[in-house]
């Protein structure tokens, strides 16, 4: 397996972010009546830069009547771009139809080596958790929506231990399920070999290790596996295959332990739906309920965000969304909650 030269997959992004199949994060604004524009505030999760989230929400929090879901936001990009000012039109739009929404940003494969990213995803959902009233949001109604790369980190999110203990739902557009696959495809469905290269370069970045050294290398570890420098090999290749496992929602899965799942593709997705059938499948074989992890694909080539420009997609992730965080009992606001524990501005 050649490196493609950093200049060249740099340029390659760069390209690729004005493409209309990676514009998940460059969402037209779709039409329909205006809404009340929600009160929005930056709060930091965790102690560092990139650990921060926009939230968007009623001015009003503990106005009567039950607590609201809460939607958050994983934005794509390849895991080395911020992608989540191009996710703020549909922020609104969501938290006034009645969530609050939490648009995320987390350490890119620049900052940090997996499982960087998804410590921050974790770490965001129990802060909210933990200051749900102050947002008049129910903490057994958070449900995770992800984008390509984000869809990659809300399924791991969700994947990862029991995660229904933290979330009542995942949905992910796109979802770079298991990047090993993505890795060992030379293209895209859609024969774009040029997008499929940024992608696999960034996700040997997110690993820290390529998973398969060129054949050269491996020829010579097998000829030195008695040596001291063919063992240290051998081990740095088994850490690194450690890590790319990780990486995959599939490895994770654990059936009624996990929260159900929505995952959208088009049928041309840069994406391939592959990704998402072999979760669902790993899912059922470890005993979650068929009825609660669902693969849709739809017409068309639309891509991670996009997909929600696409006609009726909006109202299905909505549906879902709603169907799955019903009101509870509790009817109350507690609205006395103090402050956030975090810095906003």
């Amino acid at each position: 397996m050649h490196r493609l030269p950093v200049l060249l997959v740099t340029c390659l992004a760069l390209i690729l972010c004005t493409s209309p199949v990676v514009r998940g994060g460059q969402e037209r604004e779709p039409s329909g009546q205006s809404r009340p524009e929600p009160e929005r505030r930056t709060y930091s999760y965790g102690p560092l830069p990139r650990q921060k989230l926009v939230a968007y929400s009623d001015g009003n929090p503990a106005r009567p009547g039950p607590l609201r879901t809460g939607v958050v936001i994983v934005h794509g990009g390849f895991w080395y771009q911020d992608r989540s000012a191009g996710w703020n039109m549909w922020a609104r739009r969501i938290a006034g139809a009645g969530p609050a929404v939490f648009n995320l940003g987390y350490r890119r494969n620049t900052d940090a080596a997996w499982p960087a990213q998804r410590v921050d995803v974790l770490r965001a959902v129990r802060w909210i958790g933990r200051h749900a009233r102050q947002f008049g949001v129910d903490p057994h109604r958070i449900v995770l929506l992800g984008s390509s790369a984000g869809g990659q980190l809300a399924t791991s999110a969700g994947a990862y231990g029991a995660g229904r203990r933290h979330l009542a739902g995942v949905v992910a557009l796109s979802p770079v399920v298991d990047p090993y696959r993505s890795w060992s495809t030379a293209n895209a469905p859609d024969g774009d070999s040029a997008g499929m290269a940024v992608l696999r370069a960034n996700a040997a970045r997110l690993a820290g290790c390529e998973p398969d050294p060129p054949h050269g290398q491996q020829e010579r570890g097998q000829q030195r596996g008695g040596t001291h420098e063919g063992r240290g090999t051998e081990r740095k290749a088994a850490l690194c295959r450690r890590v790319w496992q990780d990486m995959s929602a599939t490895e994770h899965a654990s059936g009624a332990d996990d929260p159900p799942m929505l995952l959208i593709h088009s049928r041309h997705d840069f994406v391939p739906v592959a990704h998402s059938e072999a979760l669902r499948a790993a899912e059922l074989r470890r005993g979650m309920a068929p009825g609660d992890i669902t693969v849709a694909t739809v017409p068309g080539a639309e891509h991670g965000g996009g997909l929600l420009t696409r006609s009726g997609v909006e109202k299905m992730v909505m549906s879902w969304i709603a169907a799955r965080t019903p009101v509870s009992g509790d009817a109350g606001r507690g609205g006395g909650a103090s402050g956030a524990g975090g810095t906003h501005g």
